[in-house]
């Protein structure tokens, strides 16, 4: 009776363990965000001037935050993200304001493709396809990085650029270049360029010059950063900052070395 019983008792053991596990796993998610799907699609067509038809397709996903913490901020973080990152009104939903970007695109690239048809330049693309897709690339320390990708293939030639969007969801406030005192602008654009040579293992900008970039002495603080694990991350767009107009460059600055620049108030101070 001894050997079946101690076996059972081993067994009743694990299974606690393991629920008490789950519960404890279950109960730290909480502290997370969750986010949901959405996806869309769009077609239209133009006729050129010789008669040619060109396609337009367009695809957009995006997932957005649920909940907080268990905070009821699910609808003014989602008006907040709204009217920055889709650049809709505060009466809009994900949804609506997606859609007229879907339908913003369509009529620029149509109008564009037609007009230079008109002008009798190079004759335009026969088929256009847009890809817009809006993901989380942080989510931690009450802070969200959202990231706005679109891809533009014009006859299988594709060009991307990505922009980026930050959330204290704390405050349920945006997070952008005011984080940082406006006097210390200057010296921060200089830390930007010294990480930038870091980075690529030179010590002059006369060496990043060589390695293809320019302008380097005109490199600014600018909005489109987002969090990491290893510090702020700055991203520039094709051809901003070097001749390649399929390269994004991105400048990582640690959390430590941007303690002299931010203001006391920033959420960013957590970090350091």
């Amino acid at each position: 009776m001894k050997r079946i019983t101690l076996p059972l008792l081993l067994c009743c053991i694990c299974l606690l363990a393991i629920v008490t596990a789950c519960g404890k796993s279950k109960e730290a998610s909480t502290q997370q965000v969750t986010f949901k799907a959405t996806t869309m699609a769009d077609t239209s067509s133009f006729k050129r001037s010789n008669g040619e038809t060109c396609q337009i397709k367009i695809d957009a996903s995006f997932s957005i935050p649920d909940t907080y913490e268990g905070k009821p901020l699910d609808a003014k973080l989602q008006k907040l993200i709204t009217a920055t990152l889709f650049e809709g009104g505060d009466s809009l939903q994900q949804t609506q304001a997606l859609k007229q970007i879907l339908k913003s695109r369509l009529s620029n690239n149509a109008a564009n493709a037609a007009d230079a048809a008109e002008e009798d330049e190079p004759l335009p693309v026969s088929n256009i396809e847009i890809k817009i897709k809006v993901s989380p690339v942080y989510n931690d320390n009450g802070i969200l990085s959202m990231c706005f990708e679109e891809i533009i293939s014009k006859d299988g030639v594709a060009s991307t650029v990505h922009s980026y969007f930050n959330y204290d969801l704390q405050k349920c406030a945006p997070v952008d270049v005011g984080e940082f005192s406006d006097q210390a602008l200057a010296d921060m654009a200089q830390l930007l360029q010294n990480k930038l040579m870091e980075q690529n293992k030179v010590t002059s900008p006369e060496e990043l010059s060589m390695l293809g970039y320019f302008d380097i002495f005109n490199v600014s603080v600018t909005s489109n950063f987002y969090f990491s694990a290893e510090g702020l991350v700055w991203s520039y767009k094709p051809q901003e900052l070097t001749a390649d107009a399929k390269v994004e460059p991105t400048i990582t600055v640690p959390y430590a070395d941007l303690k002299p620049f931010v203001k006391e108030s920033s959420v960013i101070n957590q970090l350091m």
